[in-house]
């Protein structure tokens, strides 16, 4: 475990169980069920040395980068944030957890879901045609190559960096996978091509309203990016819920009620 305040220990593995505890009001747009999973999860993995040794990166400089409790919440914040849109995607499209990798390590579903957080609000991301031209150099690729970064290996990267990072926060096997091909924007575009390919028509075309131009496709992905914000305003709602609750209970206790 990295090396972090007692304090905050406690408060992650209460705010995590609390989650579950937390009734669903009638207008609530976050799932509790599965924002307490994801909480736990990041609370699991973000603090743990294990989990950055799986991506073969220097946990000296991790611990050294979480001792501090911004850095701390920033990383629970991304964490959250990521964790939660992936799990989204996952719903909505349950069959990409069984269309395989891109690359050994590197799951389809990861990468669509990562394109899906890059491209945002964009009204004009020309996915589609720039599949089908199958070059990452040519014009009808601008937009996406635009977002996927060449060249960069995050294990030479210093933390500040990564650490907000979709793919750090959700797979620790792309990172690694990521890092094999040096981070090469055509290996790994031309590697998703295959794969989008070897889809079913139905799957493609579903994949595409996620990822298209237009103002559907625009307003499906902010339709996932705000129910994922929303879960990390939640979780830091309820975490400071339960503090003010421990400070009360603190000072009644030296009032001896």
């Amino acid at each position: 475990m990295i090396n972090f305040t007692v304090k905050s220990l406690i408060s992650l593995v209460v705010t995590s169980s609390a989650l579950l505890l937390t009734p669903m009001r009638s207008d609530a747009q976050v799932n509790m069920n599965r924002l307490a999973q994801v909480a736990k999860s990041c609370q699991e993995d973000i603090f743990s040395s294990n989990y950055y040794k799986r991506m073969r990166f220097d946990t000296y400089h991790i611990n050294e980068h979480l001792k501090n409790s911004y850095n701390q919440q920033q990383s629970i914040t991304h964490c959250t944030y990521s964790r939660y849109h992936y799990s989204l995607v996952l719903t909505k499209y349950p069959w990409l957890s069984s269309t395989g990798e891109i690359l050994p390590g590197y799951p389809g579903s990861i990468f669509v879901s990562y394109l899906a957080h890059l491209f945002g609000n964009s009204y004009h991301t020309s996915i589609l045609d720039c599949i089908a031209n199958q070059d990452i150099s040519s014009e009808e690729c601008s937009f996406t190559r635009s977002k996927i970064k060449d060249g960069n290996i995050f294990r030479r990267s210093s933390i500040q960096h990564w650490y907000n990072s979709y793919i750090v926060n959700t797979c620790p096997s792309c990172v690694v996978a990521h890092d094999e091909v040096s981070g090469s924007q055509k290996y790994i575009f031309e590697a998703f091509v295959q794969w989008f390919i070897k889809l079913d028509r139905p799957q493609r075309r579903e994949l595409i309203s996620l990822l298209d131009n237009g103002e559907e496709s625009r307003d499906l992905r902010l339709v996932i990016m705000s129910e994922s914000s929303a879960a990390v305003t939640k979780y830091w709602e309820v975490r400071k819920e339960l503090e003010e609750q421990g400070q009360e209970q603190r000072r009644q206790e030296l009032l001896g009620n």
